[in-house]
């Protein structure tokens, strides 16, 4: 005889209480991750032939964008005035002590360069890479006292670098040899009245801090020094209080490229790892000549006589001095000062690294000499 029950309801009816209880019961069991989560990388010869073959989109649109920026005829055709482009009004508002800040969709590292080129020619300008995870503002710093006025001096704090920077500026209507007297360096150039410093992408990883933005902001307070920087990530502002924001004395612009992140790309960072052989596996061939292409043609001229004696001895370093002596025979540089400048590029992108063994400075490669010789090729395929 069936037992009766008068419940009426289905054993196989899903109801809302058994699906609660079933949450926890899910939620208790552990996640696997598959093994699988990487696929193997692409050869870096390969990878550059790939993105080699991306054809670019809407060029006429972007170039007709980028000009629009600056250039005087077109704008007077549509009717504008000769004070309402973008250019002016930065050049403008740099001369009045504020500090201009670009945003926008797109790389704005040629947008920068070109404004630098076209109206900044008052004085000397010192172009900062934010987007690089090694760069530090200490290094920016270094290169305005080495670079500009030949002093090469360690000063550990930024902000005591930033008042012996300010200092020098304030010295400027001395003697030229007492202000060497005291301060110990070349002063080739003399103090500059203007100094334009551009950094691209302030909101870079490495500059993501308070004391690098408050040093780069106490140097923006200095009258000599005209500071244009770049932003990409949405909430940048956020990086700055109050304080830091009356030094920087912003006035902003929207400048969008549509411009692909070529540069600030260029340094790629491989997840996987590698095994220290000598050689770093982040440095693809790309990189190289994506920043190559951005520099001087005598730094590109002295890379290529580095690449050339290291392929003939099959080394991946070689000593300072002996590259000074080559560089100097094919009349690159004149001094070790010279060749120290034209190499900093290379040495901040890690490209080059330097070490000292003993009392000797080397210079090292660290790439495969297979990858050296396809560079090489690259170059002189391309002059």
């Amino acid at each position: 005889m069936e037992e009766y029950t008068d419940s009426g309801e289905d054993k196989n009816v899903f109801s809302d209480d058994d699906n609660d209880n079933n949450y926890f019961t899910i939620s208790t069991q552990k996640n696997r991750t598959s093994k699988n989560t990487d696929s193997s990388p692409l050869d870096p010869k390969r990878l550059a032939e790939e993105i080699s073959k991306i054809e670019p989109k809407h060029e006429k649109e972007k170039k007709k964008l980028f000009e629009s920026y600056f250039k005087f005829k077109e704008n007077l055709e549509n009717g504008g005035d000769n004070y309402c482009f973008k250019f002016n009004k930065m050049y403008n508002d740099l001369k009045l002590d504020y500090s201009v800040l670009v945003s926008g969709f797109g790389s704005k590292v040629q947008l920068i360069e070109t404004f630098i080129n076209e109206l900044c020619t008052d004085g000397p300008s010192i172009h900062f890479k934010g987007y690089l995870p090694n760069l530090s503002v200490k290094d920016l710093l270094f290169k305005i006292t080495f670079s500009l006025f030949g002093v090469d001096k360690k000063i550990t704090s930024p902000i005591i670098h930033c008042n012996f920077i300010k200092s020098i500026f304030e010295s400027g209507g001395k003697d030229i040899n007492k202000i060497r007297q005291t301060y110990g360096g070349t002063f080739e150039y003399g103090i500059p009245d203007h100094l334009y410093i551009v950094i691209h992408n302030i909101d870079g990883y490495s500059l993501r801090n308070e004391s690098s933005q408050t040093t780069l902001a106490l140097l923006a307070t200095i009258p000599q020094i005209h500071m244009i920087a770049t932003v990409d990530a949405i909430g940048a502002q956020l990086l700055w209080d109050n304080r830091m924001l009356s030094n920087f004395n912003w006035t902003t612009y929207s400048m969008p490229t549509y411009q692909p992140y070529d540069l600030e790309l260029s340094y790629e960072v491989d997840t996987k790892g590698g095994v220290g052989n000598g050689t770093n596996k982040n440095l693809q061939p790309s990189t190289i000549l994506t920043v190559l292409k951005s520099l001087t043609g005598i730094s590109t001229d002295i890379f290529k006589e580095l690449l050339t004696c290291l392929i003939e001895k099959k080394k991946k370093k070689i000593e300072f001095k002996i590259l000074f002596d080559i560089c100097r025979d094919n009349f690159l540089v004149s001094s070790e000062l010279g060749l120290k400048i034209q190499l900093r590029e290379f040495i901040d992108h890690k490209i080059i690294i330097q070490k000292d063994i003993g009392d000797t400075a080397f210079l090292i490669l660290p790439i495969e000499i297979s990858v050296m010789e396809f560079i090489l090729s690259q170059l002189e395929s391309s002059t």
